[in-house]
Formats: structure tokens, C-alpha cells, sequence
């Protein structure tokens, strides 16, 4: 537990600090409206008035705006005026970051620099990995209306336990009673502060008298792993009575005890067992109803979308899926892939992609669309080293695609493949200037691109020969 903080209030009031906490409240909001006013007004000056008002005291909360957001659950923000309230909540934010993050456990995640969604999760398939039999079951709650919940006296108490500076107190405590009656602003950048201070009582009392040993929480969600049920249905009663008695809280009665590798752990958004990690249902919807929109736009446009386009496009979502087991990351990626691929193929009736990567050989023939006749002629196909995003070589099969419409036949996947290769009058001009040179009329290095051309067809013709037959493709 850290120490009994006094004189820090001068932190707060510090020129320096104002100035960081300026910056960081404004920080990619520029082109926003209360931003803007507020620079018209004088950036110096806002400075100016924010310390003044810290310096002596005279801070009173502005009356907040109300907003309702629906995310999957409904919530109400309350939204503070960007001048002086989310400035000042910046300036004793900034101060009380380092000394609050020492009163945390370590698993304790959420608004706790370097202890985010992906830490917990490192953190909950570490011990899922290391001991499978302690943790065969898992208790998973959260708390009744958390925010609403919380008791300003309860917490102002569980503030002065390590906080000994009366002009910080005061502050914060103007902070909390900005809100009539229970409960504490969603919205407010204290309050995440405030609601993790919350329970930290808690986390020491579950870590330390209790002592459990597989405790993680994320805010108000919480898992806890056993290795039998009836040790966490004692638990969740012993921790029923704590919140009541001692926070004034109330167990959501949705909570669940059940066995991990039947369920998996529905947590921080992935779904954990002890042999994989998966994307959470909700998430992977969103990520493919956005692929689709996308898709959209660029069949509007007339235009095709690349694989690494989607990837730009889509950034955060593959950055969320990467955490996910590999082999179930890659299954994701290659319907992802071939979603794409198909679509582009309908794009463009003569497309010809070179080069293309596969984990697998493809299907020499590949009918895509049994209706139209549509058909994947994949051609060149050879294993080659190439490395992946971590630099690493890797064994991929590299080919060439050619969509064939209607109807499958030798001769016409040969003109398609012409057409694709070779623009409509490549082969005239190429001809011209091979009878020019002929003729004298031009330099001799001209006759050797239209034998180049004549040598390529024929390999391409001898190449499509060859696969027809072995697939039983008709001449004609």
C-alpha cells in the first residue's frame, strides 16, 4: 500500500501542470466547437484563469450537459464544459495518476497505464495455461449499476485513507458532490479514477484475507477461477456481504459459475478457455458488417478493394483480432481473402490477378457462381519463401488467377486469358512494327518483341492444353 500523500496540491496548481493538462484535454480536438472558442479567447488566458481559479480555491463545477448512448447496453453521460471543469479534472488527474496506480493490485486493469483490455487478457490465459486444474471453474460478475451506485461518503473515506492534503481533498471532494445524491458522472475523466479507487479496498480484502489466487478485474466486471464450484458459490456469498456491508454495492444476479472449457470465459471482449482465444460473437459481427459496407461503396464506385486496403481500412479490428489464437486469426484472414477475391472477380469480368499467396494449392478450376458458370482458371502455381509481418520466412503457394465467365471451354479460357494479358491492339502494333523493321523502315531490335509475344501465346496456349485436358474441360 503506498503511503499517506500531504503537500501535493501544490502539483496541481503548477504552471507546468496546467499548461500539460491543457493540452492533453484539447489533444485531437481541434476542429471541435468549444475548442476553437476557447482558442479564439486566448490560449494563454484560459491558462491564466484555470490556475488563478486552482490557486485560490474558487473552482465551482459548471452544470453539466446529459446525453444517452446506446452501445449494445443504454448509458447516460453527463459531459462537463470543456472550460474550467474538464481542464481542472485534467490538472488532478494528472497529478493523482502515479500515486493512485501504486494503491492498485496488479490485476486490477482499466484506466491504469500499461494495464489495459490485452494485459488482462495475457494475464487470465497465463494462469488458464499454467494450471489447468485450478482453474477447471470460473465465477464470473459484475456490479449492479456501478457508477449509480457509488456512495460519496464511502469514497470520499476510502480518498482520505491515502490522501492527507486538506486543499486536495477539498478539491476533490467538489469533484464528487458535482452530482446530487448516489452515484458518480459516467463521462467524467474522474470518475474512472474514482470508480477503480472504489473498489481497491476490495482487491486487497479478495487478495489478501481471502486470498484467492485467480482474481481479475476489469472495472465493475469480474472473473474469478477455482478449482471446484462449491468454492466459488462460498465465495460469491462471502463477497456479496463485503459489497453490502462495506461499499453499499450489489451483485448483479445474472452472475454465473460454470465450467471454462464448456463455456469459455466471455471477458474484456475474447472468449478464453484453456485451449483458445477466440473474438467475442459481437465483435467479429461488426468487423464483417463492416467489411460489407465497404464493399459497398467500392461496388458503387465501380471500383475493386484490395486485401490491403481492407486491412487500412479496417485497422483496429484486425489489431483486436491478432489477439485472438493464431490458427483461429488465420481462419478469419482467409475467409476475409476470399470474401474479397470473390468479389473482385465479379468486379471485373476480365481481371487477372499475378502473384496471388495461399497457405494451400488451389483448385485449378473453381466455380464460384454454379448459376452464371463463373469460374477461377488458377494457373503457375509454385511453393515459395516469403516473409510474414513479423519478418519471419514462411512457405506459401504464389499463383495467378483468371476469371473465366460462361461457358468453360479451352478456347475460351485461352481468348480470356489473351485479353486479360495483352490490351485489344497490342498484337497489331506489335506486328507493325515487326513488318517495319522487316522492311527496313525501322532498327532490327523491333522484330524481337513481336517474336516475344508470338513465344509467349504459344506457352500460354501449351499451358491451358495441358490443364483442360487433365480436367476434362472440352475443346469447345
Amino acid at each position: 500500500m503506498a503511503h499517506k500523500i500531504y503537500n501535493w496540491y501544490w502539483k496541481v496548481t503548477d504552471p507546468m501542470n496546467v499548461l500539460r493538462a491543457t493540452n492533453n484535454t484539447i489533444r485531437g480536438k481541434r476542429s471541435r466547437f468549444d475548442v476553437q472558442r476557447m482558442m479564439e479567447q486566448g490560449y494563454i488566458e484560459t491558462m491564466q484563469q484555470i490556475w488563478e481559479l486552482l490557486s485560490t480555491e474558487q473552482f465551482t463545477p459548471s452544470r453539466y450537459t446529459e446525453k444517452t448512448i446506446n452501445d449494445g447496453k443504454e448509458r447516460h453521460l453527463k459531459i462537463a464544459p470543456l472550460f474550467p471543469d474538464r481542464i481542472v479534472h485534467h490538472c488532478l488527474v494528472d497529478v493523482l495518476e502515479e500515486h493512485v496506480q501504486k494503491l492498485f493490485i496488479a490485476n486490477t486493469y482499466a484506466c491504469v497505464r500499461g494495464r489495459g483490455i490485452h494485459k488482462c487478457l495475457q494475464d487470465l490465459n497465463r494462469a488458464l495455461q499454467r494450471d489447468k486444474r485450478g482453474t477447471r471453474y470460473c465465477l464470473k460478475i459484475d456490479i449492479r449499476h456501478y457508477y449509480d451506485n457509488i456512495s460519496h461518503e464511502v469514497l470520499k473515506s476510502i480518498i482520505a485513507k491515502s490522501v492527507g492534503d486538506k486543499r486536495l481533498l477539498r478539491l476533490i471532494y467538489i469533484i464528487i458532490d458535482s452530482t446530487e445524491g448516489k452515484g458518480i458522472p459516467i463521462g467524467f475523466l474522474t470518475s474512472q479514477y474514482f470508480a477503480n479507487w472504489y473498489l481497491t479496498p476490495f482487491d486487497h480484502w479478495i487478495k489478501e484475507v481471502v486470498r484467492v489466487r485467480y482474481y481479475y478485474r476489469y472495472m465493475d466486471d469480474i472473473v474469478i477461477l477455482g478449482r471446484t464450484k462449491t468454492e466459488l458459490h462460498e465465495l460469491l456469498e462471502v463477497m456479496r456481504k463485503y459489497l453490502d456491508e462495506e461499499l453499499g454495492l450489489e451483485i448483479k444476479p445474472n452472475w454465473q459459475v460454470f465450467p471454462v472449457d464448456a463455456r469459455s470465459i466471455d471477458f474484456v471482449g475474447y472468449k478464453s478457455n484453456h485451449y483458445n482465444i477466440l473474438a467475442r460473437a459481437s465483435i467479429l459481427k461488426r468487423y464483417w458488417r463492416k467489411l460489407h459496407k465497404l464493399q459497398r461503396k467500392a461496388k458503387e464506385r465501380g471500383k475493386c478493394f484490395t486485401f490491403e486496403q481492407a486491412v487500412q481500412e479496417l485497422a483496429s479490428h484486425y489489431g483486436w483480432l491478432q489477439h485472438c489464437t493464431n490458427e483461429h486469426f488465420e481462419e478469419i484472414m482467409k475467409r476475409t481473402y476470399q470474401q474479397l477475391f470473390n468479389f473482385n472477380s465479379v468486379m471485373n469480368t476480365n481481371i487477372l490477378k499475378i502473384g496471388l499467396l495461399s497457405t494451400e494449392v488451389q483448385p485449378t478450376f473453381d466455380n464460384i457462381d454454379r448459376v452464371k458458370g463463373t469460374t477461377l482458371y488458377n494457373f503457375d502455381q509454385q511453393w515459395v519463401e516469403v516473409e510474414d509481418e513479423h519478418g519471419e520466412k514462411v512457405r506459401m503457394n504464389q499463383y495467378n488467377s483468371l476469371l473465366v465467365p460462361y461457358p468453360l471451354t479451352r478456347k475460351h479460357v485461352f481468348q480470356q486469358l489473351i485479353t486479360a494479358k495483352y490490351e485489344a491492339d497490342d498484337e497489331s502494333k506489335l506486328l507493325n512494327d515487326y513488318n517495319a523493321s522487316v522492311l527496313g523502315l525501322e532498327d532490327e531490335s523491333k522484330q524481337q518483341p513481336y517474336l516475344d509475344f508470338l513465344a509467349d501465346r504459344k506457352q500460354l496456349r501449351a499451358m491451358v492444353v495441358a490443364d483442360c485436358a487433365a480436367h476434362n474441360v472440352p475443346e469447345e
